[in-house]
């Protein structure tokens, strides 16, 4: 499963509207330098509401997630995630004489006649029938899922407005022949 995160398209428009004022070429990189800056601080937050609102490990959301920087030609950010569901043995999970408790989205949960198989790296297993065999893997959540939940999204999506502030900001240094990154931001390179 895959889960891809565009920029709100109402943002670019009103962003034209100054690119007119200003010329093109100077305010694609002014407004891919505010999609670059506030798309990172999303990204960010993303990950680290990710981590809470679901337990998953820090490490495993970091190798799930992917940023992909905006450029002049494509006036974009592009927030990724992927993976599949994980086993309940990334969530601490441990067998009792009832079942296997593990910590998922924040809090234990118990899980009833399950139990752990060393074997299987340490999978935790439910028998489907009352004979010895089938028996069938639980999981957890995953990435690309709990990326669209309430949390995570919203801290996506608290960029919008701030993508704007930043792109005027600098739009505003622009027009005033401020220096930025050791080049003036309205002068033309030599």
């Amino acid at each position: 499963m895959r889960v891809r995160f565009l920029e709100a398209d109402d943002v670019r428009i009103r962003f034209e509207v100054a690119c007119h004022r200003v010329g093109e070429g100077e305010a694609r990189r002014a407004f891919s330098m505010a999609l670059n800056k506030e798309g990172r601080k999303s990204f960010t937050q993303l990950r680290r509401s990710l981590v809470q609102q679901s337990s998953i490990p820090r490490g495993a959301v970091n190798a799930a997630t992917r940023f992909q920087s905006s450029t002049r030609g494509t006036m974009a950010t592009v927030t990724s995630g992927t993976g599949r569901h994980l086993p309940l043995s990334f969530f601490g999970s441990k067998q009792f004489s009832y079942g296997v408790r593990a910590k998922i989205w924040g809090r234990a949960q118990t899980f009833r006649s399950a139990f752990v198989v060393k074997r299987y790296d340490n999978g935790v297993f439910k028998r489907t029938s009352k004979a010895r065999f089938p028996i069938e893997q639980l999981w957890g959540p995953s990435v690309p899922k709990e990326m669209l939940r309430a949390q995570a999204y919203a801290a996506w999506q608290d960029q919008n407005p701030r993508i704007l502030t930043e792109s005027s900001r600098l739009i505003a240094l622009m027009l005033s022949g401020a220096q930025l990154g050791g080049r003036r931001l309205g002068a033309k390179p030599p």
